[in-house]
C-alpha cells in the first residue's frame, strides 16, 4: 500500500513546490520610475504603489518628443493567481499573461495563446537595475526583445 501512495505524495510534493509565489507584495522592487536606451530610443516602465491585490503601471517608448509605443500593464490577484495584463492601443482587449514561475529577483509570467511575445520575464539585478525580456515565436521563429532599465527615482 505504501509503495502505491509515496509516487502519488512525491507529484503532490513536486506540484507544491512549483507552485508560484502568489503574494503581490513580491513585486514591491518593481515600484518607481525605470528608464532605458534601446537603439537611441528612450524605454521607460513606471510601476505605482500597490493597492489592496493590484500593481498599475505605465510603459512605453519615446524618441525626443514623439511617444512611439505605450501600454498601459498591471499586475493582478485573480482567482488566486497572478497575472501580468497589457492594454496596449490597437488591441481590442487586455491581454493577461499568467505568472508561472516566481524567485527571489525573478519573474515570467505567459500566455502560450497570444500571438507575441508568450513569455515576459523581469528580474533585478545586482546592482538595482531593472531587465526585462518579451519573448516567444513571431512568424514560426522564437524573437525575444530585451530591455534595460535604471531606477530614475
Amino acid at each position: 500500500m505504501l509503495k502505491k501512495i509515496l509516487p502519488f505524495i512525491a507529484i503532490v510534493l513536486f506540484a507544491a513546490c512549483n507552485k508560484p509565489n502568489t503574494d503581490i507584495n513580491q513585486f514591491k522592487w518593481l515600484e518607481g520610475k525605470w528608464e532605458g536606451n534601446e537603439n537611441g530610443a528612450t524605454t521607460f516602465e513606471e510601476w505605482y504603489p500597490i493597492k489592496g491585490t493590484t500593481i498599475m503601471g505605465t510603459g512605453g517608448v519615446y524618441s525626443e518628443k514623439d511617444t512611439l509605443f505605450s501600454e498601459k500593464i498591471r499586475i493582478e490577484l485573480t482567482d488566486g493567481e497572478l497575472y501580468y495584463v497589457a492594454a496596449v492601443p490597437g488591441n481590442p482587449h487586455p491581454v493577461a499573461f499568467k505568472l508561472i514561475k516566481s524567485e527571489k529577483d525573478s519573474t515570467t509570467f505567459e500566455n502560450p495563446q497570444h500571438d507575441f511575445p508568450q513569455r515576459i520575464i523581469y528580474s533585478k539585478n545586482a546592482d538595482g537595475s531593472l531587465y526585462a525580456r518579451i519573448e516567444g515565436k513571431r512568424s514560426g521563429k522564437f524573437s525575444k526583445q530585451e530591455f534595460s532599465f535604471k531606477r530614475i527615482n
